[in-house]
């Protein structure tokens, strides 16, 4: 980015200033997400278990608990890719 601001321009940026500013503006790195493929069996599977609670209520989907999984780090010391 920094390099298409400079081309032609009569005052030059540095990259950091770049990262900084994107930073600033609220945007930051991800790592892409790993999922596996799905399996035929593993379709097989995911549909029977849509079919046997196609009927559920918003009611009884409300005593579901739902779980995510967050991994949280101080320091960037894991060597991955970041996009």
């Amino acid at each position: 980015m920094a390099a298409d601001f400079n081309y032609g321009a009569s005052t030059s940026i540095s990259v950091r200033t770049v990262q900084r500013t994107v930073i600033n503006m609220g945007f930051q790195s991800r790592r892409p997400t790993r999922v596996p493929l799905l399996t035929t069996r593993h379709k097989i599977l995911l549909l029977s278990w849509a079919r046997q609670h196609y009927h559920w209520t918003v009611d009884d989907w409300k005593h579901v608990a739902w779980s995510d999984e967050s991994r949280f780090q101080l320091y960037r010391t894991d060597a991955r890719v970041r996009v």
